[in-house]
């Protein structure tokens, strides 16, 4: 993967300096996206030279994916299991996302810089290793399992959703400072976006469109 020492690993590398760059790109990527991200500032973030950043990765870009596959990997690795773990149905997906996401709020960060940009390297990342996806396919066959008959979503377009959501929602938990008095405790916080993703921002839909029918 561009001259990648780690493109097989879900973390940083062994203790010593390539674990610094690795903590300092995580760091400036999730600031500042692939884009606005400067291998000088990560030098300066890991005390090092850029010269030493380079003699274990090929380039900028070989770090990136290394670290976006990781993020990805630990969050998936991570749904799985509370999905596993937590039933069945569209519920437990949702929290699911929202967790992991919420346990490296940073990995969310660099999650939603990557969606804005249009997932480019993701995609090349998915596209080298169509196994990347399988969690999404997982989580969407719980969606399609656990939804009401003559629902009209796509389990996969709704999967894609929440993740994207979920990762917002956690890289975003500060935005909410000034609307109210008191921080929010974090399982607050999670409660009320849990229950606004899985009920909306209006209950019992499908009654209320009952009774405005009649």
């Amino acid at each position: 993967m561009d001259g990648s020492v780690a493109s097989r690993r879900v973390g940083p590398p062994r203790p010593g300096i390539a674990e610094r760059i690795w903590d300092a790109a995580r760091s400036e990527f999730s600031k500042r996206g692939y884009h606005g991200a400067r291998v000088q500032g990560i030098a300066r973030g890991a005390s090092c030279n850029v010269a030493l950043i380079y003699r274990h990765w090929a380039s900028k870009r070989a770090l990136y994916l290394d670290i976006l596959r990781s993020v990805w990997l630990s969050a998936a690795n991570e749904i799985s299991r509370l999905v596993e773990d937590g039933g069945s149905g569209p519920q437990s997906v949702i929290g699911a996302y929202l967790d992991a996401m919420m346990r490296d709020p940073m990995g969310a960060q660099m999650l939603v810089r990557e969606y804005l940009d249009g997932a480019p390297y993701l995609s090349q990342l998915t596209t080298a290793e169509p196994a990347l996806l399988d969690p999404v396919r997982r989580a969407a066959a719980v969606v399609a399992a656990g939804a009401n008959d003559g629902a009209r979503v796509d389990p996969v377009l709704t999967v894609v959703t929440v993740g994207g959501l979920a990762a917002l929602v956690a890289s975003a938990q500060e935005a909410v400072r000034p609307f109210v008095a008191e921080p929010l405790p974090p399982e607050a916080w999670r409660t009320h976006v849990l229950d606004l993703l899985s009920h909306g921002l209006v209950g019992g839909r499908a009654d209320g469109a009952a009774n405005g029918a009649r």
